[in-house]
């Protein structure tokens, strides 16, 4: 059974442990407490963003644009937990010294860290999980800042990360 630890608003662990099955019911999150959640930006050379179009069949977002990601499972830290969503997603496997943090945000119940990895992704080569991704694109960001979505919150630490790391 899955178990997920809900997080403070600074992303510091609370003790309290939720099942899947408790998260289905968003009641279940209390006032103060977060469920924390973890994204990959892939940033390739050309400063173009890896994302994926979410599966029509998800429950949430679906059909959206996104980062790699997903919930961070009892024990696991957040870099964690994005290695092993991207791996999931899209197969590829990273290093934890590969990343740098660009955010950390709380929005409605879920607590949001976000890393980036400069990484010239060969998109045919990913081996997607058909169940939770349609397909994979990149997008400059003008693109980006131009899609009808929700999610993009990470984009003024991506931007910041570009204009420090170039």
């Amino acid at each position: 059974m899955e178990k997920f630890e809900l997080v403070d608003k600074n992303g510091n662990g609370t003790g309290k442990i939720l099942s899947k099955e408790e998260l289905n019911n968003k009641e279940n999150i209390l006032e103060g407490y977060y469920m924390p959640v973890v994204g990959i930006v892939i940033l390739n050379d050309n400063n173009e963003v890896m994302l994926q179009k979410r599966s029509r069949f998800k429950k949430s977002n679906p059909g959206k644009w996104g980062i790699c990601g997903g919930k961070i499972d009892l024990g696991e830290t957040a870099l964690e937990a994005g290695i092993r969503e991207t791996y999931e997603e899209i197969g590829i496997k990273f290093n934890k010294e590969d990343f740098t943090e660009i955010s950390r945000t709380t929005a409605g119940k879920g607590h949001y860290t976000v890393y980036c990895i400069r990484n010239n992704v060969d998109i045919d080569k990913c081996k997607i999980q058909e169940e939770e991704v349609e397909c994979l694109k990149y997008f400059s960001i003008k693109e980006i800042e131009n899609i009808e979505n929700e999610g993009f919150e990470w984009l003024d630490g991506l931007k910041n990360f570009i204009t420090n790391k170039i």
